[in-house]
């Protein structure tokens, strides 16, 4: 089944999400069960770049466009050098929907809980909001 996910950072100028496919295998009941799902192709997707980066890195011009629209160029290389473990993946963002880190909408409608039970179709797109901590003084 395809689907959409859009990604929010708030206080980032850019006011346009991009929605990205996604495709599940197995059936869907949960929130946690989706997310899990996720992270565990963004981690492998993750894994599997690294052996695919080219020498030589450069941009087409319809690169160049697409990432101007979006207010972000890059050239795809990472900082990170070492493979991430799946596990350790999903234990963060179960810990970071905990503490009420990021937030999830399902096609305009906010997900509370990871036990909250999902009606998935064709194409629905599910936004997550990475919420950030203001710093300063009261007074």
């Amino acid at each position: 089944m395809r689907l959409f996910y859009q990604q929010k950072v708030i206080g980032k100028k850019s006011r346009k999400l991009q929605k990205i496919p996604f495709s599940i295998d197995e059936p869907v009941t949960t929130l946690q069960d989706l997310l899990v799902q996720l992270v565990t192709q963004q981690v492998q997707q993750f894994n599997e770049k690294m052996v695919d980066t080219p020498l030589h890195l450069y941009l087409t011009d319809q690169e160049l466009d697409d990432a101007t629209q979006y207010g972000k160029v890059h050239f795809g290389e990472k900082k990170n050098d070492s493979l991430q473990s799946v596990d350790q993946a999903m234990s963060n963002m179960l810990q970071a929907f905990q503490d009420e880190l990021f937030l999830v909408l399902h096609n305009e409608e906010p997900l509370d809980s990871l036990t909250t039970p999902l009606t998935i179709q064709e194409d629905d797109v599910f936004t997550f909001i990475k919420l950030t901590m203001l710093a300063g003084r009261i007074w």
